[in-house]
């Protein structure tokens, strides 16, 4: 398993210092956009969710030295990934495709899937709302457009939801 993020190309100590600068700011625009979210017994409100994620993130750092040695985490950004076609069996784009949609144009998305679809033979994007809780405002021609080039997309229900809403993915195969 490979991950790539152009956050990648900092130190730890850097991705850290970024982490404790925005860690509160994320757990307090969640708070207040609390409603948006499905609560659980497992994950019963924003404290909660703040201790899995600041759990998670240590964990990845402890692991990112190590990780980077090894190849497993990669500096690098959409739409152009340095890898050769067919690279993988399984592409996963998550909380970054559609999710920024009033940042991240059109054309955008439909290259970076065609691009995550050139390194593997199947790629999954998830969620597919954007900030706010609302349906993509890319999603349908985004789908319409590489349907019409040959692509193989289907937006499917997911047993998932956290995000009010967000229990579907793209797949999409060449």
């Amino acid at each position: 398993m490979i991950s790539c993020d152009p956050l990648y190309r900092y130190h730890v100590a850097e991705i850290r210092e970024r982490i404790d600068v925005t860690f509160q700011r994320v757990l307090e625009e969640t708070s207040r956009n609390a409603d948006e979210f499905v609560w659980s017994d497992d994950l019963p409100d924003v404290a909660a969710l703040g201790r899995r994620r600041m759990a998670a993130m240590r964990a990845f750092l402890d692991d990112f030295a190590a990780g980077k040695v090894e190849g497993r985490y990669i500096a690098a950004a959409l739409p152009n990934l340095p890898f050769a076609d067919g690279a993988f069996e399984l592409a996963v784009c998550s909380h970054y495709l559609f999710l920024y949609s009033e940042l991240l144009a059109e054309d955008f998305h439909v290259a970076s899937l065609r691009e995550l679809c050139r390194v593997s033979a199947e790629v999954r994007v998830f969620p597919l709302l954007e900030l706010g809780g609302l349906p993509s405002r890319h999603l349908v021609s985004v789908v319409e457009r590489l349907r019409e080039v040959g692509y193989t997309v289907n937006v499917e229900e997911v047993d998932y939801e956290f995000q009010r809403g967000g229990n579907q993915l793209l797949r999409m195969r060449r």
